[in-house]
């Protein structure tokens, strides 16, 4: 069974026109994509949460410069606008630029927020996509990985994570975690590696569902 994050996730991508002469088709420019990270759906706000960092180029530069914000997932790319950007918890909030049927049907697949942390050693599942281009098919699937819980809370400042042990690249970010055996309630979404020095080393700083939920509420409402 597909796990339930696996629909709920979509890349984060940009458009931007590229210039590529008189082809065959005559056509000077096309359409180039470059996907940014991953952002998921909340169910019951219909919206989408990913990480601030992922849409940081796109807030802070006009759209001639930036690009056009899509998201999309197995190649279907929908436009998206930026609704909330909180950087000091690197949560940003997106929304489907689209009539009211396509954005219902698009949210349900989406997941909700959960309001409990969970034990140290819980396994835990997050889908993305991860190195971009890279590692897309044809069809844009994500990537599944699993990990355990490695530090249920880590404090900075006003700031909450969970540490995860597990396999994490560029592109995972604004991934949704989950505990596998709560598949639909997100826990945290991933944000970035613990530091400078652990790099890739499959520990990694998961934002926490203390700062989704309010977030969420808000961007909902």
């Amino acid at each position: 069974m597909t796990p339930p994050i696996y629909n709920a996730v979509r890349s984060v991508g940009v458009l931007k026109p590229k210039f590529q002469g008189h082809n065959v088709s005559g056509q000077v420019f096309a359409d180039s994509l470059d996907v940014l990270g991953t952002a998921f759906w909340v169910k019951d706000k219909k919206i989408l949460i990913t990480c601030a960092h992922v849409i940081r180029g796109l807030a802070e530069a006009p759209l001639e410069i930036s690009g056009l914000l899509v998201v999309g997932n197995q190649g279907n790319f929908k436009r998206a606008r930026i609704g909330i950007v909180d950087y000091t918890h690197d949560l940003a909030v997106l929304h489907l630029v689209a009539d009211e049927n396509t954005v219902d049907a698009e949210a349900v697949s989406g997941l909700s927020i959960a309001s409990v942390y969970p034990e140290v050693g819980s396994r835990v599942g997050y889908a993305g996509f991860p190195l971009g281009q890279q590692l897309l098919t044809s069809s844009h699937h994500p990537t599944y990985a699993v990990g355990v819980i490695g530090t249920q809370v880590r404090q900075t400042g006003t700031r909450k994570d969970i540490q995860i042990s597990g396999p994490v690249v560029g592109g995972y970010s604004g991934s949704p975690i989950v505990r596998e055996d709560a598949p639909h309630e997100v826990i945290a979404i991933v944000s970035n590696s613990p530091s400078a020095e652990a790099g890739q080393a499959g520990i990694f700083m998961a934002t926490s569902w203390e700062h989704i939920l309010p977030l969420a509420a808000l961007g909902g409402s």
